[in-house]
């Protein structure tokens, strides 16, 4: 075979390995990308590497990375090409861009910009000192527009231009290099120029330093605005007669649903509106952002069509919930990715099985389980039994793996989890048999409980609790209990939401006694969805469950609250999984728990499970 042949491949998603109903589903992440992008490496040898697994997520464009759509695009191409039932998907920053790649596909007030300042005096083409009314907007090394005023003070943001600072002389002069990006440097008439910094991101790619500038997703005054020219974009490469038609689809990295008034690098507020100050108006065009991104989004939907996979983030409550337009979510450090002890356990169950319920057909939802992250120094490898517990958490959801470091030396397609104590991956689980089950492990001891009764906004009906919100206040009440001791605790129910929002879904948080950690949330609609919560250690005594959501309304019914520790597990046709979410080992007499004996011996009477641990266990032969 010739090196990048052209040899074409017409793949339909239901041939793709991914879809079939084997369990364990894995795809590399990324992992692939540098020894891809490698020109000393040969195609062949790069691929016979990266065959193991039924696919990969890969940054193919230089959206973030420069030079991706090089050599390493080549090889993904042709991987495709050779491997059609694997899948291929292309891993996009929703977020932000190198402004370097296909900048004159956008206009001026598609960035996001914090409030600026204007020039003192006029400026002409060549001038690179400027002065201003205050430099304190800006700090070192800020990627700036100039956008000229009309006689109306009207910014003219069609004959706007970008430069870079190159240093702040004092409190109102600056120094920049002029017309970058392809833009032309101007005249400006004496106190006409408006000075802004771009919104951004630090280079990520090594030996770059050029930062990614974030988009505005709330320009939607028009219909062509900024949602539809970034969809445009991609539509030129993912679709028909594109450069990466062959791909799959694509995932949306960091693309949230809402972002903030404020940026963590600076007081200077957000200039949502672009409009050159601050005012209330940046926080109703704050709301618009969601609109834009479901508007963008839908735009990609209705172009690509149903043969094109599109993703995004998902494991936060800011990003994604456009339900029925994404086929599902990326979540990276599950189930949340700042909770490298898994004690959001329920928030992870319960989004995934929600999005499984609830994306555009077919559902495809990958858990990325890589370094943890840190806040306060470099990343970490999670623990083993931390890493078995968030791969039992795919698997009760039907969520692909995505290993993403090294478990003991060895490649990362070569978790035991994956091969089953085999040498190499294999679906060695077969089909589910069951669905997710719940296993008490005493007799489970149901909890009386009472919602606050100073609430007004709430009222009973039959077994429901219905929840208004009054006002602009958030919709936040609590449930009050008592515990003769600590205990583990269980809430179940079945939640309807009705939302204001464009993607018609709410978030219900709820956390117990005010701890963060064990904040646990899920999605909800007017559809309704079974809830599964677990809290670890509550204490003795009076205890209150506050609940938080974004709806206007909510009705929950078959709600129960049992006290005692529980395991969760999944039968498969070869196989079980058993998962301790718990901070203690618990253990099941054999004889209360005959569902699982298949895969034990006769002789054993007890199943040990650690905390915070899963078991991966073969059916035996007796």
């Amino acid at each position: 075979m010739a090196l990048y042949s052209g040899q074409s491949t017409c793949t339909e998603l239901s041939d793709l390995k991914i879809f079939d109903e084997q369990y364990p589903k894995a795809i590399y992440f990324r992992n692939v990308e540098n020894s891809a992008a490698n020109t000393s490496i040969s195609y062949e040898k790069w691929a016979k590497r990266w065959s193991k697994l039924d696919g990969m997520v890969v940054k193919a464009l230089d959206e973030e990375i420069p030079g991706r759509s090089k050599e390493a695009q080549k090889k993904f191409i042709q991987y495709k090409k050779d491997n059609p039932s694997k899948l291929m998907l292309l891993h996009f920053n929703g977020n932000a861009r190198d402004p370097n790649f296909d900048f004159d596909a956008f206009h001026g007030e598609d960035w996001t910009y914090f409030v600026g300042t204007y020039s003192e005096g006029a400026i002409d083409p060549l001038d690179t000192v400027i002065t201003v009314n205050d430099t304190q907007v800006f700090k070192n090394s800020d990627d700036i527009v100039i956008v000229p005023v009309n006689n109306m003070g009207e910014l003219d943001w069609h004959k706007s231009e970008q430069v870079k600072l190159l240093s702040i002389k004092n409190e109102s002069t600056i120094t920049v290099e002029r017309g970058v990006f392809s833009t032309k440097a101007r005249s400006y008439k004496k106190n006409k120029a408006y000075l802004a910094a771009h919104v951004s991101q630090p280079a990520i790619a090594p030996g770059s330093s050029q930062a990614l500038w974030r988009y505005n997703f709330s320009n939607t005054s028009n219909k062509d605005g900024m949602p539809e020219r970034l969809a445009e974009n991609l539509i030129r490469y993912l679709g028909e007669g594109g450069m990466l038609s062959l791909f799959d689809g694509v995932e949306f990295d960091v693309l949230a649903d809402v972002r903030g008034l404020n940026h963590p690098s600076r007081k200077t507020p957000i200039d949502y509106n672009f409009d050159g100050m601050a005012s209330k108006l940046d926080k109703n065009f704050q709301h618009q952002y969601r609109i834009g991104v479901y508007r963008f989004l839908t735009y990609l939907r209705k172009a690509l069509g149903s043969e094109k996979l599109i993703l995004a983030d998902g494991n936060e409550l800011n990003q994604q919930r456009a339900f029925g337009i994404l086929n599902g979510i990326e979540s990276e450090t599950w189930p949340s990715h700042w909770d490298p002890n898994v004690e959001q356990w329920s928030s992870g169950i319960n989004r995934h099985l929600f999005w499984k319920e609830r994306s555009f057909s077919p559902s495809l939802n990958y858990i990325k389980i890589g370094k943890l992250p840190s806040k306060n120094g470099p990343s970490t490898v999670p623990l083993a039994n931390l890493r078995r517990l968030r791969v039992a958490g795919a698997l009760f959801t039907d969520s692909i793996i995505s290993p993403a470091h090294r478990v003991k030396g060895k490649g990362v397609d070569k978790w035991p989890e994956l091969t089953g104590q085999s040498r190499e991956y294999k679906n060695w689980l077969g089909k589910a048999s069951s669905e997710i089950s719940y296993y008490s492990i005493s007799d489970p001891a149901p909890v009386n409980y009472t919602f606050g009764k100073n609430e007004k906004n709430i009222s009973y009906k039959g077994s429901d609790i219905h929840i208004r919100k009054t006002k602009n206040k958030a919709l936040k009440f609590s449930l009050t209990f008592e515990l003769t001791k600590v205990s583990d605790l269980s809430l179940e129910f079945t939640a309807i939401a009705r939302s204001n929002l464009i993607n018609k879904a709410s978030f219900i948080s709820i956390t117990p006694n005010n701890s963060k950690p064990q904040q646990n949330m899920t999605w909800a609609d007017d559809i309704p969805f079974a809830g599964h919560f677990y809290f670890k250690d509550i204490a003795k005594g009076k205890n209150t469950l506050t609940f938080e959501t974004d709806a206007i309304e909510l009705t929950l019914n078959d709600i129960k609250l049992v006290r005692g520790a529980e395991l969760i597990y999944r039968e498969f046709e070869e196989g079980v999984v058993i998962a301790n979410p718990s901070r203690k080992k618990q253990k099941i007499a054999l004889d209360k728990a005959r569902a699982l004996a298949p895969y034990f011996d006769k002789k054993q009477t007890q199943i040990i499970v650690p905390a915070k641990d899963a078991l991966f266990l073969k059916k035996l032969t007796h």
